[in-house]
């Protein structure tokens, strides 16, 4: 996809399973969870996506941008054996995400653009879409394969050891993900943690700035955003995906924390957000 704008939604907690890629980031800022690191991914900056190191977002903002270039990690691996292996290691020990230089960042959306484009294109023949196919594969296989030579071969800072604070965060944001639906309360994570809701939430607020109840918020409101924009939902399954025991109790959740009903929202008019 190029230059998307998108709400993080909880479908994506693990990227593209059995994908290897990269994300850079066009516009915007996310804060993203690359294995056991939180990072705060703003224009400019590329993450190689992996299912050997699970990446999510937390939260993003609204005008965030990406483009990103995914291919099937079987087929990455085996083009490059025997080396993936032990280019990996590498990728995952070091920092997770880079600041690119502006001529580098252009090459990526450049690349990026003409991949989509070939893509696009629809040949009329079976022999000419199974050609197609191959070298839109063989222009991502490509892209992918240069970033990871660079990242791997350039002199970065090794990733320091994840503090207590940002630990308990990264578990707690991936739980989130996984229970957003059965509606837990801090209490609820805080058990998971094995610790005492006050030490619990002290412990996140001190990391991230925000406190776990206004995480839960976050994530649950940014969720509700994008399935009210997927076409053909209803609010009513909007409000049943996300656990809520009935419409009304969701509208009001949803305009307390946007100052819009989902239906003005969906409708586009969430200039109060």
């Amino acid at each position: 996809m190029l230059e998307k704008n998108c709400i993080f939604a909880a479908e994506n907690r693990m990227i593209m399973e059995q994908k290897v890629g990269i994300s850079l980031c066009t516009g915007g800022w996310a804060k993203r969870i690359v294995g056991s690191r939180m990072c705060l991914v703003e224009k400019g900056f590329i993450t190689v996506l992996t299912p050997m190191i699970p990446t999510m977002d937390a939260e993003r903002s609204e005008d965030y941008g990406e483009c990103v270039v995914v291919e099937d990690m079987g087929r990455v691996s085996g083009e490059t054996a025997p080396f993936f292996s032990k280019i990996m290691p590498l990728v995952s020990n070091s920092i997770p995400c880079i600041k690119l230089d502006e001529d580098k960042q252009e090459y990526i959306v450049n690349a990026v653009r003409h991949i989509a484009e070939r893509e696009a294109l629809q040949p009329e023949t079976e022999i000419f879409r199974q050609m197609n196919d191959h070298l839109a594969s063989l222009q991502r296989l490509q892209l992918i394969l240069e970033f990871l030579y660079d990242f791997a071969s350039a002199k970065k800072p090794v990733a320091e050891k994840p503090s207590r604070g940002e630990q308990l965060f990264v578990v707690f944001m991936k739980s989130i993900a996984l229970h957003y639906a059965e509606r837990l309360t801090v209490a609820d994570y805080a058990a998971e943690a094995c610790l005492t809701v006050r030490h619990f939430s002290t412990l996140i607020q001190q990391y991230s700035g925000q406190t776990p109840k206004q995480w839960i918020h976050t994530f649950t409101i940014n969720q509700a955003k994008h399935l009210l924009m997927q076409p053909g939902m209803q609010v009513k399954e909007v409000a049943d995906r996300l656990g809520f025991p009935e419409q009304f109790t969701f509208r009001k959740y949803f305009k307390t924390h946007t100052g819009l009903s989902p239906t003005d929202y969906r409708e586009g008019k969430n200039t109060r957000q």
